[in-house]
């Protein structure tokens, strides 16, 4: 499995990714984690390998090199379409993340109540730049933190990380929430019903 780590000032992150068929799974975080895990299924072989090298020269661009580093939360592979609905199926964190440092507060997320403990409802962000128009949906199921995300009007793909306490998922909603926002995303009214 082709390993690519990112190292510059306080981040060392690496990403890995295998492709099988028409799908690949990409796994990344903090050097010397498990890390997350993310499996994305196509319609063919070339449209898999496509995304893949696609994936693999946008992580070489942005300064990753070969032999083995991380993607921490930094979820930009997480952006990407998914074309198929078995790619709405929840990837789980082979072991629960590292604790992170916290984030630092953004005026955008406080703007909404943070998730409560135990379960929120289903928060949907939009980013729609250039070609890009892409979705991103949060929501916390008891310490579970789940993210629907990909091309607007796609199924999207979802994930699930397990966080062991209402404390460490709040902590990690909000950073994410932060996250987004900081990078243009626009909270609009969440209408999708299969969360």
């Amino acid at each position: 499995m082709p390993r690519y780590e990112f190292s510059e000032g306080s981040s060392n992150k690496f990403w890995q990714i295998n492709l099988s068929g028409k799908s690949f799974t990409t796994t990344y975080g903090k050097i010397g984690t498990a890390g997350q895990t993310s499996v994305k299924s196509y319609g063919s072989d070339a449209d898999a390998k496509k995304e893949y090298d696609k994936l693999v020269a946008e992580k070489v661009k942005k300064g990753y090199a070969p032999a083995g580093g991380g993607d921490d939360d930094d979820e930009e592979d997480d952006d990407k379409p998914a074309k198929k609905a078995a790619a709405k199926a929840p990837a789980k964190a082979a072991a629960k993340p590292a604790a992170k440092p916290a984030a630092k507060p953004a005026a955008k997320a406080a703007a909404k109540p943070a998730a409560k403990k135990g379960n929120s409802a289903p928060r949907r962000f939009e980013f729609s730049e250039g070609s890009s128009n892409k979705f991103w949906t949060v929501w916390v199921e008891g310490t579970e933190l789940m993210t629907k995300y990909g091309k607007i009007g796609a199924a999207g793909s979802q994930t699930v990380k397990d966080f062991g306490t209402d404390e460490k998922v709040q902590k990690e909603y909000d950073k994410i929430v932060a996250e987004k926002t900081k990078k243009g995303y626009e909270e609009v009214e969440n209408t999708d019903d299969d969360e």
